[in-house]
C-alpha cells in the first residue's frame, strides 16, 4: 500500500511495525520528531523519510476549540510559525489559519481536555479557551493562548506544564528536586538559577532543593543533557534504598560511641584485609582514598599502612557528577599507567581513589567529586557556581592563575579554580608543630611578606597557610609540594621492570634515573627489592 503525501515528493510505502527494516526502527518521524520504534509507519527508504501512521493520516483540516471561528488547515511548517500553546515548533507540519496568523503544531492540536489533574498541584486545572497573554506560574515563561487555570489558587499555566513531574533527579545535583510555584521566604524578588546562572524570578515556578537552597528554571532542569526523563516519587524511599544498594562495605562488628552505633570492623572493597575503626589522629599518615592527611574518625589496616577516612570508606560505589552525562564508578586504583591519573577537573595527578567513566576516560579525584555545581566557601560571602565551558579564562582570586574551569560568583565576578576551591582549611607541615590555617588575605606590609619555606615573596591577595602562634606563613604549593595527591610509599608495576615499584620523593643523595640518566630530585618510582637499584622519574614511566 502506498500513500502520496504532500510533505514528500516520492510515494510512501506502508510498513507494519514488525516488518519494517531494522534501520528504520531507529529513525525519527519527520512529522512529530518522535522515534518510530516498532510502530506502523509510511516511509520512503530511498530518502530515509518516515512518518508515523497516525501522522501520515492526519486530517487535512480540523475544527479546534481554541480557534472556533475558522477551520485550521494542515500545512508545511514555514519560518515564522509559532505554536500558540507551546511557543515553539518541532517537525514539518502545522495546523494554521492564515487569516488570523494562528498556528498550532500537530502535537498540541490534539483535542485539549477541559479539566486536567496535575502532579504539581492539588486542585484540577480548567481550560480557558481564549487568546490571552499570561505568564505561566509553573515555569515562569510567557504564553499567548488558552491557559489552564486554578481559580482557587489564582494559578495560570501552559497546557504542557500541567504534565510537569512533581520531583525529578538531575545529574547536576545529588538530591531530588521538587517543583514549587514560588520560593518561600525569599529575601528578594530575584534569585539565580543554579544551572544557567541567569536570573530566576522567585515568584515563578521552578525546581528546588530545600536542603541545599538549590533552585533551577523548569526548562533548565528538564534539559535532556542533565535529566534522563524519568521521574521519582519523593516519598518512595529512593535515596535511602539507593544508598543501601550502593554500599561498598561489609560490617563485621559494631560498637556504641556516645549515642550512635559505629561500625568497628569492616571489609572494604578496596582492600583485602579487615579495617578497624579509630578515633585517634594520625597526622603522619595519609588516606588512601583522598590522599589527605588522616584525621579522626578513620579506618585502618596498620599492617599494610592502609588508611581511609570514615567519610571516604562510606562513599557510594556509583555516583553522578554535575558535569558528566554518565554514571561514574569508584575505583581504588586507576586503570591508567602506574595507577596514576590526572583529575579531569583540577588537572592534579593522583594515585588515590577516583570516580571514573571508562567509556569517556573521565576521571575525578575524591576532592573534586565532593564539589557540587554550587559552593559556599569561607573565602567569599556569595555562592559560587561551577563552570566548565571553555569560553574565557579568568584569574583565580586564590592563587592568581588563569583558568577556564572553576567556580564563579555572578554578583561580583569572584573566581576560584578547582585547585584552590579544594584546598583543606587546615594542614600540617614539618616547619611548624601547630596546624596551619588557610588564610585568604594579608594586611601586613607587602614588603615584609615572605614564605618561610621557599623564602620567596608572597602576594598579599593570594591565599597562604599561617600559624597565629608562631607567625609562620607558607605558600600552599610549599605546604603540599608539586604532587599533593600522590601518596608516598604506595606501590605499582610497570612493563619495563619485573619488580614492584614504590612512589618516593628524593630530597637528598639524589640517584640517577635509569631511563634518562638525570638525577631524581623529586617524585620517582623506586624498586622495592633490596638488591635492585632501579629508579625512574615519574614522567618517564608513562
Amino acid at each position: 500500500m502506498e500513500l502520496h503525501h504532500f510533505t514528500h515528493t516520492h510515494p510512501l510505502t506502508f510498513f507494519e511495525g514488525q516488518n519494517r527494516d531494522n534501520d528504520a526502527e531507529n529513525t525519527d518521524c519527520s512529522g512529530c520528531l518522535d522515534p518510530i520504534l516498532k510502530e506502523s509507519s509510511y516511509g520512503c527508504t530511498q530518502c530515509n523519510y518516515f512518518l508515523h501512521k497516525k501522522c501520515a493520516e492526519l486530517p487535512s483540516k480540523i475544527s479546534h476549540p481554541i480557534h472556533p471561528r475558522r477551520t485550521l488547515l494542515l500545512r508545511f511548517y514555514e519560518p515564522g510559525f509559532e505554536c500558540v500553546l507551546c511557543t515553539r515548533y518541532e517537525g514539518i507540519m502545522v495546523y494554521s489559519c492564515s487569516l488570523c496568523d494562528f498556528s498550532i503544531d500537530i502535537r498540541c492540536a490534539e483535542i485539549l481536555p477541559s479539566v486536567i489533574q496535575s502532579q504539581i498541584h492539588q486542585h484540577p486545572f480548567n481550560l480557558l479557551c481564549k487568546k490571552i497573554s499570561f505568564s505561566c506560574d509553573a515555569c515562569g515563561e510567557d504564553g499567548s493562548h488558552s491557559p489552564y487555570v486554578c481559580a482557587s489558587c489564582n494559578l495560570t499555566v501552559h497546557y504542557h506544564c500541567t504534565s510537569l513531574p512533581r520531583t525529578i533527579r538531575i545529574i547536576r545535583h545529588e538530591h531530588l528536586l521538587r517543583h514549587v510555584y514560588f520560593l518561600h521566604e525569599s529575601e528578594s524578588e530575584w534569585s539565580r538559577c543554579s544551572i544557567c546562572h541567569q536570573d530566576l524570578r522567585t515568584s515563578s515556578g521552578c525546581y528546588h532543593c530545600a536542603a541545599c537552597d538549590y533552585a533551577a528554571h523548569v526548562h533548565c532542569a528538564k534539559d535532556s543533557n542533565i535529566w534522563d526523563g524519568t521521574t521519582r516519587d519523593e516519598e518512595d524511599g529512593t535515596e535511602g534504598s539507593e544508598a543501601r544498594l550502593d554500599s561498598i562495605i561489609r560490617i563485621f562488628k559494631e560498637i556504641k560511641l556516645d549515642e550512635d552505633m559505629i561500625a568497628a570492623e569492616i571489609e572494604h572493597f578496596s582492600h583485602e584485609h579487615t579495617l578497624t575503626f579509630s578515633n585517634e589522629g594520625k597526622d603522619d599518615k595519609f588516606c588512601d582514598g583522598c590522599v589527605i592527611p588522616i584525621s579522626s574518625p578513620f579506618y585502618c589496616c596498620e599492617g599494610c599502612d592502609f588508611f581511609l577516612h570514615k567519610t571516604c570508606a562510606e562513599l557510594p560505589r556509583n555516583k553522578h557528577y554535575p558535569f558528566h552525562p554518565h554514571t561514574l564508578t569508584l575505583l581504588p586504583k586507576s586503570p591508567h599507567s602506574n595507577n596514576i591519573f590526572a583529575c579531569n577537573v583540577c588537572s592534579i595527578y593522583s594515585n588515590g581513589f577516583s570516580y571514573t567513566c571508562e567509556m569517556c576516560s573521565f576521571d575525578v579525584d575524591l576532592r573534586c567529586s565532593s564539589i557540587s555545581d554550587t559552593l559556599i566557601h569561607q573565602a567569599h560571602k556569595h555562592s559560587l557556581f561551577a563552570i566548565f565551558e571553555k569560553i574565557m579564562k579568568r584569574r583565580c582570586n586564590g592563587c592568581g592563575a588563569s583558568e577556564e574551569k572553576g567556580l564563579v560568583c555572578h554578583e561580583c565576578s569572584y573566581f576560584l579554580d578547582f585547585k584552590c576551591a579544594t584546598l583543606p582549611l587546615t594542614a600540617m607541615h614539618s616547619y611548624d608543630d601547630h596546624p596551619l590555617k588557610l588564610t585568604f588575605k594579608d594586611d601586613s606590609d607587602p614588603d615584609q611578606l615572605y614564605c618561610d619555606v621557599c623564602e620567596d615573596k608572597r602576594n598579599p591577595y593570594h591565599w597562604f597557610y599561617s600559624c597565629n602562634d608562631c607567625g609562620v606563613t607558607i605558600h600552599p604549593k610549599c605546604v603540599f609540594g608539586k604532587y599533593p595527591c600522590i601518596k608516598l610509599g604506595d606501590t605499582c608495576t610497570i612493563d619495563s621492570h619485573p619488580h614492584t615499584l614504590h612512589f618516593v620523593k628524593k630530597t637528598e643523595k639524589y640517584p640517577s634515573c635509569n631511563c634518562c640518566g638525570q638525577t631524581c630530585t623529586d617524585l620517582a618510582l623506586e624498586c622495592g627489592e633490596s638488591e635492585c637499584s632501579f629508579i625512574v622519574h615519574i614522567e618517564n614511566c608513562s
